[in-house]
């Protein structure tokens, strides 16, 4: 299940067919190859298990500049964060997942090997590999395995692989440079890179590659754009976004429960709010939907030959990079209620009074206010998040007898600082504000600016640090040609690792008192080792039958042993049918955070309906964000699962090439936050509920004037890490492939691509079934990509469909919703994208395009749950223009 701060776009890429293509005898290379999905080098890369590559032309014909952008254009890729997310705990990372699971479900890895986890962990539980310390310049291919590998690669290869491998033995020097721009001119991205490579294996018998990359972007602003400049979201079904405590803002007499009123002295406008009735004064703020980022990165890769194939090898990179958050502007604690007993403050006299009929019973001297009001005297909140990256390996691979062999240690770090300035404190500035209710000083909110000299002591800077490594020591070697078994060889490999694990993340002591107003403190202590052996057997059962065995062991320190086998096998009837299938477990340790963290932070789209029921509440209007107070649980079992998979793939004629493959996921004991919705809707009703939800203390004025109200406005829930029981999950890849010659005239290709999801359900709490999450916001039924491209000589041009299916309009099916709002449903989402690649010169390779080329507008959920836009950021601000150039020097 997807954290409740994390947001999911999904959109396609047009792909090198690769491993799923038969290829025929004649374009065999003799050079054995290793594809990811088996430690075996081999002849034939196809083998019994589906792999997908995406070759380095395909890279530049994708006119991505970042992996993150290549990797959001596929099906089955699902996004979790962007690295543009403000209310995410991880902020400045990008991650992505498959299968619809959490990003702590796919397994990352650079060449082969593991990386450092990002030292902030989404949600405060999801770990995951930050992919913009990843340098897209120097990446040759990138394969995705999405049956489960546990066996070959790791236990905790639930969803998938995907591998990133790096140029090998280059030499020369290229250079790139990409830009890009949406149609209204914000959000630029600028990236440049420089690779060179010195030395030739063979010849001078050694190499060295280095890759020199920046990256800088601009952040995207609200009012440039049709869809985010008006904030009153409800032309769209939504909500009324404006602000409603600036210029001067708003209040809301508590004692009497009334209607609320803007401040005296509005310079806003003056309007009834949609949903609660009370009278506002609202301003259109801008907001900066993205944050400003600059990151530069430089790798070395060496190599030298000793002799024969003996090779030592090492492998060097740092990355630096600043992500700048703008938030709202710095406000007061919203739980204040101020005392205006024997108050001296000439603007409450200001405030209207009771009404001549006695409707309204308006402001009377002692009444208890609540105060919308920002601080807009200083600029918004700001946190600036720093990441440093390094990683460190060094080996030797080589032959021993018959054995490829290989082995070596990888060091691996990442360390962030988060700091947050302008940040406000919540016991001076409740005090201050207070004071100058009651004409004493201290901040007046009915005057229009407030000194320096008020404001300065209720602020303060923060910093949060955290550390995360990861150490590892490996060996492996491999015979594809062990012995022989009915007249063909059968390979072998056996491998061994150790690692070691850490993460240290450390808030500020003013958050962790809970001292800053609207900032949550995650805290994050411990680490673990694990052992592991791993076998695989490549076994020719007949001359067209193949079949794959493997078995990991794996020990961990903290959670025992855990033994994972893998089946699979490939038929090939004829050359142009190939028939595959795979079976294989799965064992997921707990994340280091879901076992050790400590986490206050606020929760998304809460629906209170025992509350806004009498209120009069509904959709978007009845949508909360509390305080979520979240603790770690070293008594969560570890997660297990058995993955299957069964799959065809033809190849009827010359350029016509088709593959289906039905997969599925079974997962027990699935760790996650018990549901804090479910945790409302259930206040009542299970034991122990009622303690897990805080509320402010009832009104009884506004009880009076609504009746059946009874509770009070929610302030805070309790969710702990549970195993709540089972993820189900079905589906089927689809990917059709023609190419039609046309003479001399060059030739037309098409690409169809589909990820369809049979089936997705997953407990809510342990001991219930699952029950169905599909055709929701946050897992539709389908996603498409359907590429046309025209080819002549050296210039392509590509026009790529990237299309969402329909969904409710609800994030999760299981959740209450009133009938009218979920029934309106989500209509698909098509965006059409154009590309131009054309080989200039012998060394000059240029690529012009436009994502979202015909300005697709964007969609609105409106519900209590997701009261925001549906697409993905790009499509968000729609047309955005790219170029890159990449110049090879001879």
């Amino acid at each position: 299940m997807a954290s409740t701060l994390a947001a999911i776009g999904l959109i396609h890429l047009p792909l090198a067919f690769g491993a799923d293509q038969i290829p025929s005898p004649t374009s065999d290379s003799l050079e054995r190859i290793t594809i990811t999905g088996s430690n075996i080098s081999r002849i034939n890369k196809e083998g019994p298990t589906a792999v997908e590559i995406i070759k380095r032309d395909e890279i530049e014909k994708s006119g991505a500049s970042t992996v993150l952008e290549l990797l959001s254009k596929l099906p089955s890729v699902s996004i979790g964060l962007t690295g543009n997310s403000n209310t995410s705990f991880a902020q400045g990372a990008a991650s992505v997942g498959l299968r619809g699971l959490d990003p702590k479900y796919t397994l990352i890895l650079l060449n082969g090997r593991r990386l450092a986890n990002y030292g902030f962990a989404d949600g405060a539980e999801n770990t995951f590999v930050d992919l913009n310390n990843l340098p897209l310049a120097a990446i040759e291919s990138v394969e995705i395995l999405r049956d489960g590998a546990s066996a070959i690669y790791g236990s905790d290869a639930i969803a998938g692989v995907i591998n990133f491998k790096t140029k090998r033995n280059y030499q020369g020097v290229e250079t790139t440079a990409n830009v890009g721009t949406n149609q209204k001119g914000d959000g630029t991205t600028e990236s440049a890179s420089v690779t060179a490579g010195w030395g030739n294996l063979e010849k001078d018998g050694q190499n060295l590659l280095l890759t020199v990359d920046v990256f800088h972007s601009d952040p995207l602003k609200s009012n440039k754009h049709d869809a985010t400049s008006n904030r009153d979201f409800r032309r769209f079904g939504g909500s009324d976004n404006r602000s409603v405590d600036r210029y001067l803002g708003s209040v809301t007499d508590f004692s009497t429960g009334e209607p609320g009123f803007p401040i005296p002295g509005c310079r806003g406008s003056v309007e009834v709010s949609s949903g609660t009735n009370d009278n506002r004064c609202f301003n259109n703020q801008q907001v900066l939907l993205s944050p400003k980022i600059l990151r530069g990165g430089i790798s070395a890769i060496f190599t030298k030959r000793l002799n024969g194939q003996d090779e030592l090898f090492a492998e060097v990179g740092f990355n630096h990079s600043e992500t700048t958050v703008q938030y709202g502007l710095a406000g007061f604690d919203p739980s204040f209620i101020g005392n205006t007993d024997g108050s001296t403050n000439p603007g409450l006299a200001n405030l209207p009074g009771p009404s001549a009929d006695g409707s309204l019973q308006g402001f009377t001297p002692g009444d208890q206010l609540r105060i919308y009001r920002g601080i807009y005297e200083v600029a918004p909140t700001q946190n600036k998040i720093t990441s440093d990256t390094a990683r460190v390996v060094a080996g030797w691979r080589g032959v021993i007898g018959k054995w490829d062999s290989e082995g070596a240690v990888s060091l691996n770090q990442n360390r962030l600082k988060d700091v947050a300035s302008n940040s406000v404190l919540k016991d001076v500035s409740s005090a201050s504000l207070q004071s100058g209710l009651l004409g004493n000083g201290g901040y007046d909110p009915f005057a229009y600016w407030n000194p320096s000299s008020v404001i300065n002591p209720m602020l303060t800077t923060t910093e949060r640090v955290a550390v995360s490594r990861l150490e590892t020591v490996d060996w492996k070697m491999s015979a594809p040609e062990l012995f022989n078994f009915n007249g063909a060889p059968v390979g072998f490999a056996w491998g061994a690792q150790a690692s070691h694990e850490s993460i240290s993340d450390q808030p500020d002591a003013k958050n962790v008192a809970g001292n800053i107003v609207n900032a949550g403190a995650t805290a994050s202590t411990a680490s673990r080792s694990l052992y592991s052996l791993y076998g695989e057997f490549n076994v020719p059962l007949m001359k067209t039958v193949e079949m794959q065995l493997a078995l990991r062991g794996d020990h961990y320190s903290d959670f025992g042993n855990s033994f994972n086998p893998k089946i699979a096998v490939a038929w090939r009837p004829t050359k142009e049918i190939l028939l595959r299938g795979s079976a294989t477990t799965s064992f997921k340790a707990p994340t280091l955070p879901e076992i050790s963290s400590t986490t206050s932070g606020y929760a998304n789209g809460i629906a209170d309906w025992a509350r806004c029921g009498p209120l009069g509440y509904t959709g978007a209007n009845c949508s909360y964000s509390p305080k979520q107070y979240v603790a770690g649980n070293p008594d969560l079992k570890a997660e297990k699962a058995n993955n299957f998979s069964l799959g065809m793939v033809l190849q009827p004629m010359k350029g016509l090439s088709a593959s289906i493959d039905w997969y599925a996921i079974k997962q027990r004991n699935t760790i996650q936050l018990l549901d804090p919705q479910y945790i409302v809707d259930n206040e009542d009703i299970i034991p122990g509920y009622a303690a897990l939800v805080g509320r402010d203390p009832r009104n009884p004025a506004l009880e009076a004037r609504h009746p059946g109200l009874n509770k009070g406005r929610i302030n805070s829930i309790t969710t702990p890490y549970i195993n709540v029981g089972k993820t189900d999950i079905q589906g089927l890849d689809i990917d059709i492939s023609y190419e039609l010659p046309l003479a001399g005239w060059g030739k037309l290709k098409f690409r169809e691509v589909n990820n369809y999801t049979l089936l997705y359900k997953q407990s809510i709490t342990p001991g219930t079934a699952p029950a169905s999450r599909l055709d929701s916001l946050n897992h539709p039924r389908w996603n498409n990509s359907f590429r046309t491209a025209y080819e002549y000589a050296d210039m392509e041009v590509a026009l790529t469909a990237r299309t969402q299916a329909s969904t409710l309009n609800i994030d999760d099916p299981t959740h209450t919703q009133e009938p009218a709002i979920t029934n309106a449903r989500i209509p698909s989402f098509t965006a059409w994208d154009l590309n131009l690649n054309a080989k200039v010169s012998k060394n000059l390779t240029v690529n012009f395009g436009v994502n979202n080329l015909f300005d697709k507008a964007p969609i609105y959920a409106n519900t209590a749950y997701k009261d925001d836009f549906v697409q993905n950021q790009n499509d968000l601000v729609g047309r955005y223009i790219y170029a890159n150039m990449r110049y090879q020097f001879q």
